[in-house]
């Protein structure tokens, strides 16, 4: 008698559950840059980097050129001292010799170096902080210390914004205070030699 094959029964099956998929897109925080912000950011920061520039380069054209004029002014009077005096020349040429030296004064004020400190942000209720970004802040610090605080800066958006803001108004103030300078030293320079000019041609029309 043929034995029934006795079917074996069979595992049950446990459906699978899909793990779920994680997300690539990284959530923004609210204080974070977005595109158009970063591109003003650096557009703002170039040109006043390039300002900067123009600013130095016209202050170190005036110094050189006043420079020059009284290097070779002092050889061209000594030896005619007898037609200075009898021509009455020596108004126009303290005047010219004077705008000569406080032309050269501006144009080094605008080329001497800013002041490295009092550039900190004071928020209420916590201590006051500095800008990791600017090296003049951390000229005291150790680098353990620099590495640390940087760290702690960078963790915190708001800071970082917050150094931002404040690094671009000290560049734009001093930006600023370069260009008036340079602007007061041009006119002082165009007025003295002008000045100078006319009198030294009106004495020597009424004394020659």
């Amino acid at each position: 008698m043929a034995h029934k094959k006795e079917k074996e029964p069979t595992s049950l099956e446990v459906p699978t559950v899909s793990a779920p998929i994680k997300s690539t897109r990284k959530i923004k925080s609210k204080h974070s840059f977005n595109k158009n912000t970063l591109s003003v950011l650096r557009t703002t920061l170039r040109n006043n980097i390039e300002l900067t520039s123009v600013a130095d380069n016209k202050a170190n054209v005036l110094l050189s050129l006043n420079a020059m004029m009284l290097t070779f002014l002092v050889p061209l009077i000594l030896p005619h001292l007898d037609t200075v005096k009898s021509l009455h020349l020596a108004t126009p040429l303290i005047l010219l010799a004077s705008t000569c030296i406080a032309t050269i004064y501006l144009s080094a004020l605008v080329l001497k170096p800013s002041k490295l400190k009092g550039q900190d942000i004071k928020f209420e209720n916590t201590r006051d902080h500095i800008s990791p970004f600017f090296f003049g802040n951390f000229l005291s610090m150790k680098k353990s210390e620099f590495i640390d605080y940087s760290a702690e800066v960078l963790n915190d958006d708001y800071l970082v914004k917050s150094f931002v803001y404040n690094d671009f108004y000290h560049i734009g103030h001093r930006l600023a205070q370069k260009m008036k300078i340079v602007r007061l030293a041009y006119n002082l320079f165009l007025v003295g030699m002008l000045v100078s000019i006319i009198l030294t041609i009106v004495l020597v029309i009424r004394f020659a």
